[in-house]
């Protein structure tokens, strides 16, 4: 009988699996049956003919209905049509006997048992049917005979081995539905490691159908919409800005009908009326072939980083247009970053002094203990500023107005120095001589 093993293709590990362990059961009960019978008879008169017979459908049938099922380019389906088989023949076997109750009651039931565990009422109905139809065959040809007594050795026989038969059809459906309820619970740990990651991700994570519909919102999204919004068969694009919802409900059912994830930006208008901006993967989700009704959107908030590179744009746009120069250091001195203002005043390329020291570009006109009081100043105060004498990359020497600021992080640790100066003289600036002022 089949032991719960899933239907698999031809030449698949499951089917050849469920073939072997048929294979074993159906060799070792008919063996078991050709005793029976073989005790029921012994002592009439049976022809070389009958024995031949009896030997070929109790102990060579198993191992021929195991070579065309293995052979065949679906052995899940072979064997599934081989229990209807053997109801078939044995229904014929009870009639050439003589419908002895006992042995008739062991070969229709063990059928029966089988067909209604694999298939069903639908099967219990059809191996039955069989089992009459294969009585009726032989009746036809070899005439109808009643010989109901079974001796007390093939009536205790009978008896223990349809007994024996059950409990092995009991522990194996046992062992299938053990390995199922594990199964399940193991299925059910992962739904809800799963579903742990999603409630708790900062991604936004939902699946919709292919109407735009949600299914599933995770918690995330109760930070930018309202419950009425998020309900599940509400309209999961409603909420999305008219330039883009289109698209959005394109590409689900895009994403749908394609392997393929693709990746779109979406803009959202949240509860408060901020206009989010998403960066949206489309998947779909798979489901053991069923057809493809949902997709997985899986969506990152990108609204403060697109707001922090607009703001960083302008910043650096602000200091190139700035008429003085500017400098800012690591604060172990590496060069970061200039303006345009730094080469036109000192002849630097900025790739020449991008992540450069800081100290190679010192002038000599000062001594190295001034730069170093500058920057204990910097350490100390967070600010140093003064007039200065330098030298620009051509060898002329100007005077300049400086500033040194620190730059600290929320522990207070100084991270960069923005140097700012200018040349005095070039414009309204102001004079005197070098000195620093907190």
């Amino acid at each position: 009988m089949e032991q719960g093993v899933p239907a698999a293709g031809p030449g698949e590990n499951g089917a050849h699996r469920l073939a072997r362990i048929d294979y074993g059961v159906r060799t070792a009960a008919f063996a078991y049956c050709f005793v029976v019978i073989a005790l029921h008879v012994w002592g009439r008169s049976q022809g070389w003919g009958f024995w031949a017979a009896l030997a070929l459908q109790f102990l060579a049938y198993p191992h021929l209905l195991y070579l065309v099922e293995t052979r065949s380019a679906h052995p899940t389906r072979a064997e599934l049509n081989g229990l209807y088989l053997d109801s078939l023949l044995l229904g014929a076997w009870t009639a050439e006997l003589g419908f002895p109750t006992w042995i008739a009651y062991a070969l229709i039931f063990s059928t029966a048992l089988n067909a209604t565990v694999n298939r069903g009422g639908w099967g219990a109905l059809c191996s039955l049917s069989l089992s009459a139809v294969g009585a009726a065959l032989w009746t036809a040809i070899g005439g109808y005979r009643y010989w109901p007594a079974t001796g007390d050795l093939v009536t205790t026989l009978s008896f223990f081995g349809s007994l024996a038969y059950t409990c092995g059809v009991g522990y194996v459906v046992y062992g299938q539905t053990r390995r199922l309820a594990a199964a399940r619970d193991d299925l059910h740990r992962s739904e809800e490691r799963y579903r742990l990651i999603a409630e708790h991700a900062a991604d936004l994570i939902a699946m919709v159908d292919l109407r735009g519909r949600w299914l599933y919102t995770s918690p995330s999204y109760a930070r930018m919409l309202d419950p009425a919004d998020l309900e599940p068969g509400a309209d999961a694009f409603r909420r999305m800005h008219p330039e883009d919802a289109e698209r959005a409900r394109i590409a689900v059912l895009r994403g749908a009908a394609s392997e393929r994830a693709p990746e779109l930006a979406l803009r959202l208008v949240d509860r408060e009326g901020r206009i989010r901006q998403l960066r949206t993967r489309v998947q779909f989700v798979p489901a053991n072939g069923a057809p493809r009704e949902c997709v997985l959107l899986v969506s990152q908030d990108m609204t403060d980083l697109r707001e922090s590179e607009e703001r960083l744009l302008l910043a650096a746009h602000a200091l190139e247009g700035m008429t003085e120069a500017i400098m800012i250091t690591s604060a172990d001195g590496t060069i970061a970053t200039v303006n345009r203002a730094f080469t036109e005043i000192t002849g630097n390329a900025r790739d020449e002094v991008l992540g450069r020291p800081e100290s190679e570009f010192r002038n000599a006109l000062q001594p190295p203990e001034f730069y170093d009081e500058l920057y204990r100043t910097v350490r100390r105060d967070g600010y140093w500023s003064g007039t200065t004498w330098s030298r620009r990359r051509n060898g002329s020497v100007y005077r300049e107005w400086r500033s040194v600021r620190a730059v600290r992080d929320a522990a207070g640790a100084i991270t960069h120095c923005v140097s700012v100066f200018y040349e005095i003289g070039a414009g309204s600036r102001p004079t005197g001589e070098a000195f620093a002022s907190p």
